[in-house]
């Protein structure tokens, strides 16, 4: 049966090679125009290693052919057909072209549907890992043809890979720090899942996230004034803004490795809930012994937790705290949930509000502002933003698409439009709960952490299982590398058999001793996949081997490294269980460069 290319595109790939008949075989079509490759709109460097090159406007196959006469052998290409998908006919000859280079996986081709649904089965193609970078081979004549088509197309495309190239970026510069602040604050995580008793405590009833963007200033003598309407979620360094104006939140929340408090010691109020990630930064948790809620959003870190026997609530987060608030807002399955200070945007050539506890220098906000991306703004037209504020803005917007059942709405009444929220003034919103007559009541009742010795004891019991397996870990790890060393220029069927079986002992270690193995070496290994996938210095199975034993050694290196940490870390908690309060004068003991 063929697809229904009118309704919905179809991705033809190796593993759907049979749909290429069923998509171009309508005789009585004219053939599509061929694309003049130095006529682009876009200026593209064709020796660029690792790109993935996206055809737009034509499936001419003298086009195709072309572009892979041009491009290096280690990138991808694909079609993103916008003419009818019914365009033209392909001779046997044609599609068995087509075919072989199907089969290579060097081409993917997009057919039919909605240009918004081609951008998502793009995006779903993409993998960072694999690609450094994207380019779109985009004739200008089809950009003049369907300008606002083609501009909406890949500006999806655009906030999509930027999103995942975050996230890696992310992945790599956060996850170390991340792992190091969890093993620091894991004293403080006794007691289980406080989170749990939160769900559902607000459903229906209105959540109010207060992010630091630029037009926050404005919206706080309303807040201070019907504060008592909403549950309060703000993010940790908007507190000093809000203490100014006598503002008292149901709760802060906290995620970056780096934070440090933006409050004196103690100093929340005893109404506050202080959720934390275990990953932020110690100091911050640390400051404060009261309405401690432990959160986790790296899956790779909430393994290894569970081996120390500690218990904390996933909270997703789309890279900032802002996001995680809005996942907490849905924990408590509010409804609706109100955003301010979620600019999202360089409003006014600002990055943060006044009052904000670590502005950026001048110099530094203007480069920011040379190397953005215009989107659509709160008030219409253009306004600047950039690529990390781009990411949180998409994820926001695929969150609100999520759950179509939800009442989201943005009262910033200024910055980047939020597709999806209902823009409405923050004194209006406030006015019609007032008149509805919805009040808030206490989210958590005050309790005191406290560190215990039995919960210190855990922990120690859970490195000693850690350390075990990364010793384990470590010991195959070895022996693989001795038999590289070995088997020389030319290894025999015998030896890669036994390191196979190696391999195999590395592959079925607990995720736990593998996900602290993978932090740390992850940069080193992605250096690795990008050797081995443009295929720079391999020649045959020697070479082969070679790169797997690079990754041999930096499993080496890193349970190594691994050992002197937990060591470390198991000394430190011996120190705080002899000092027993929750004091940050303990952490000049827990730091290990």
């Amino acid at each position: 049966m063929s697809p229904d290319l009118n309704l919905h595109p179809v991705v033809i790939d190796a593993d759907h090679i049979d749909d290429l008949n069923s998509v171009y075989q309508v005789p009585d079509q004219p053939a599509p125009q061929s694309m003049d490759l130095n006529d682009l709109a876009v200026e593209v460097d064709w020796t660029r290693k690792r790109m993935l090159w996206m055809i737009y406007g034509s499936c001419h196959l003298d086009n195709i052919k072309d572009v892979f006469a041009r491009v290096t052998k280690c990138s991808h290409v694909v079609v993103l057909e916008a003419e009818s998908p019914y365009a033209y006919h392909l001779t046997i000859s044609e599609r068995d072209e087509l075919r072989k280079l199907l089969i290579a996986e060097r081409l993917t081709i997009i057919a039919g549907g909605p240009v918004a649904q081609r951008a998502v089965k793009l995006l779903e193609l993409v993998d960072v890992n694999s690609m450094d970078g994207w380019k779109p081979i985009l004739s200008q004549a089809q950009m003049n043809l369907r300008p606002t088509e083609t501009r909406q197309f890949f500006e999806k495309v655009a906030a999509g890979i930027n999103m995942k190239i975050m996230g890696k970026a992310t992945d790599l510069s956060v996850t170390l720090p991340y792992l190091r602040n969890a093993l620091i604050n894991a004293p403080l995580a006794s007691g289980g899942d406080y989170l749990q008793q939160w769900q559902g405590m607000r459903k229906d009833r209105p959540a109010l996230i207060v992010a630091a963007g630029p037009s926050l200033n404005k919206q706080l003598p309303v807040l201070a004034q019907n504060q008592d309407l909403f549950t309060i979620i703000a993010v940790d360094k908007v507190w000093p803004i809000l203490k100014a104006h006598g503002i008292v939140p149901d709760a802060i929340l906290a995620l970056d490795p780096e934070s440090v408090p933006s409050w004196p010691r103690n100093e929340i109020a005893e109404g506050t809930a202080f959720c934390v990630d275990i990953g932020c930064g110690s100091k911050l948790l640390w400051s404060n012994d009261q309405n401690h809620l432990m959160t986790c959003a790296n899956m790779a870190v909430y393994q290894i937790l569970k081996e120390l026997g500690i218990k904390v609530s996933l909270l997703s987060t789309g890279g900032s705290v802002a996001t995680s608030a809005f996942a907490m807002a849905e924990r408590l399955e509010a409804n609706p949930i109100v955003f301010i200070g979620q600019d999202l945007a360089l409003t006014g050539g600002k990055d943060h509000a006044d009052g904000y506890l670590d502005p950026y220098n001048a110099g530094l906000l203007t480069a920011r502002i040379d190397a953005g991306f215009d989107v659509e703004g709160y008030y219409g037209g253009r306004l600047r933003t950039e690529r990390q504020l781009l990411t949180y803005k998409t994820w926001f917007e695929n969150r609100i698409k999520a759950i179509p059942h939800k009442l989201i709405i943005n009262a910033t009444e200024g910055g980047a439009r939020i597709e999806g929220a209902v823009q409405l003034p923050f004194a209006t919103v406030c006015q019609e709960i007032r008149s509805a007559e919805i009040y808030k009541t206490s989210l958590v009742p005050p309790f005191k952490r406290c560190i215990e010795p039995d919960h210190i004891q855990r922990l120690s019991e859970g490195l000693v299982r850690l350390r075990d397996g990364i010793d384990a870990m470590k010991a195959a790890a070895e022996s693989a590398h001795k038999l590289c060393l070995k088997m020389g220029k030319n290894p025999n069927a015998k030896q890669l058999k036994k390191l196979d079986a190696l391999n195999k002992i590395l592959k079925n270690q607990q995720p736990s001793t593998k996900s602290f193995i993978d932090i740390l070496s992850m940069s080193n290994f992605d250096k690795i996949r990008y050797k081995t996938h443009i295929g720079e210095g391999m020649n045959g199975m020697a070479d082969a081997v070679r790169q797997y034993d690079d990754i041999y050694i930096n499993i080496i290196s890193s349970a190594r490294f691994a050992e002197e940490m937990i060591d470390h870390v198991d000394g430190f908690y011996k120190k705080v269980n002899e000092h027993g309060i929750i004091n940050p004068d303990i952490l000049k003991y827990a730091y290990f460069t």
